[in-house]
């Protein structure tokens, strides 16, 4: 085989199209920043696919649910290790995912004669404060891309289809950071960027114009069709995961 590189080059590539062949049904995963925190949004589904890795880190993923909860379980390990080795300020979104996830997945991605991982996730970091922020999406072959501070505000999404993510992470370069006046407004945010994502249309039309033809749909689609976890600033120093409720999102009054 290492003689014959193309034909190594032939088999990553067929490991790639069956792996993307694989995740295209997958349903979208957000997320947007503002104050008082993050928040990570999908659609409900069998198998809960939020997680939460320490004190302020969450892993939103798809893929299939044994290689999901390999990694978590991987992540969940190194964090609380550097944890208890070093200090919870050292247990950071870029250590975990530079020096741990994005090489495991490197490597597996490439071991072409085992099983590769169906994975894709967004891994998220609650700052002391919003410009401390930081989101990453990491692929199943070790790629990943970073967004930091009020960037994340516009959003971050990952799909089954790559071509949506692209499309996605293109027309939001255009945008400004977006200023949220409520956590209300951001679920809401997240919300339609799924229901965009999860349109057959989606691809032929501005993320703009995407946006406003899914409020209609909005409409007949409730809180509870979505997983909706908060990571909330105001117990940065504790555990900051929340799952999310109509009280707590701004949808109802508490009782």
């Amino acid at each position: 085989m290492i003689e014959e590189p193309y034909r190594w080059l032939e088999a990553i590539a067929n490991r790639r199209e069956y792996i993307e062949d694989q995740l295209q049904a997958a349903l979208p995963l957000a997320v947007v920043n503002g104050e008082p925190g993050i928040i990570l949004a999908t659609k409900r589904a069998g198998t809960p696919k939020i997680y939460e890795i320490y004190d302020h880190l969450a892993m939103g993923c798809i893929g299939h649910p044994a290689d999901m909860e390999k990694i978590r379980q991987s992540a969940i390990e190194l964090a609380h290790l550097e944890g208890f080795t070093r200090s919870r300020e050292d247990v950071s979104a870029r250590r975990i995912v530079t020096y741990s996830l994005a090489v495991g997945l490197k490597n597996a991605f490439e071991q072409i004669f085992s099983a590769p991982f169906l994975f894709r996730c967004l891994f998220v970091e609650l700052g002391e404060k919003l410009e401390k922020d930081e989101g990453w999406i990491v692929d199943y072959d070790g790629s990943y891309w970073t967004s930091f501070g009020r960037d994340m505000s516009k959003g971050l999404l990952i799909s089954g289809k790559k071509e949506i993510m692209e499309k996605f992470r293109t027309e939001r370069e255009s945008l400004g950071p977006l200023e949220w006046k409520s956590l209300k407004e951001m679920v809401l945010y997240t919300i339609k960027l799924i229901l965009w994502a999860s349109e057959p249309e989606s691809l032929k039309s501005t993320l703009t114009e995407g946006l406003r033809l899914v409020e209609e749909k909005m409409e007949v689609t409730t809180l509870a069709d979505y997983e909706i976890v908060l990571l909330d600033r105001n117990y940065y120093d504790r555990q900051s995961f929340t799952v999310g409720n109509d009280a707590l999102l701004g949808f109802s009054s508490p009782s």
